[in-house]
């Protein structure tokens, strides 16, 4: 148990969390519940704080929906209790956009559009909120049982105006296919810019079932 979610089982590992399938005990309503060793190191806990901090402010159809989070208790089934954090989120039982290419082929035309539209409209809701995601790629794309699109893993999100308000933002990441030239090129850049060139990437890949580059 977690707060009031029984855990299930394990959904997937990374390398500071682990994502479990939980159970909330008052509604019965499934849930997926990162959970974050409590002594993680700065770099692991700012990724944190960044995606709380985005999904708080953040509420659409094709965004995840954050439930909790907090600090707390995990009783295992052996009686052991172990401190953690943790953030409880809407579960996606369609899976990643990454493996549904994969196992589909290249989506026609009317598929891609039906998919790409979603993921502008929550792209844009993003942005109006203040935050840019930075790292957009099919596996951070997921499906729920009607096939509507979800952006989740705000990791790395940020403001879009900036850490200063200037409107750039500077930090070499995200995933290195879907990243914009200027952030190969060690250049200061705009989040939204970024962004629709990854969204741009993604469309490539609905289309031709491969990578532009």
């Amino acid at each position: 148990m977690i707060s009031k979610f029984k855990i299930l089982r394990t959904l997937g590992t990374g390398a500071s969390c682990k994502v479990k399938l939980g159970q909330d005990t008052s509604t019965g309503k499934k849930v997926a519940v990162k959970i974050i060793k409590s002594d993680i190191d700065d770099e692991p806990m700012n990724l944190l704080v960044s995606e709380i901090s985005a999904l708080s402010k953040v509420k659409h159809e094709n965004v995840i929906c954050l439930i909790e989070y907090g600090k707390g208790q995990y009783l295992k089934d052996s009686g052991k209790k172990k401190e953690v954090y943790y953030i409880v989120l809407e579960l996606a039982t369609g899976g990643e956009i990454f493996d549904f290419i994969a196992i589909s082929g290249k989506f026609d035309e009317p598929t891609a559009r039906y998919f790409f539209k979603q993921l502008m409209e929550g792209l844009d809701h993003c942005h109006n909120k203040g935050f840019t995601h930075r790292d957009l790629k099919p596996e951070n794309l997921l499906l729920d049982e009607n096939n509507t699109l979800k952006i989740a893993d705000f990791g790395f999100a940020a403001p879009v105006e900036g850490r200063n308000g200037e409107g750039y933002l500077k930090t070499y990441l995200g995933t290195t296919n879907y990243m914009a030239p200027e952030i190969h090129a060690g250049e200061p850049y705009q989040g939204r810019s970024i962004d629709i060139f990854s969204s741009a990437v993604i469309l490539f890949i609905m289309l031709t079932q491969h990578q532009p580059f």
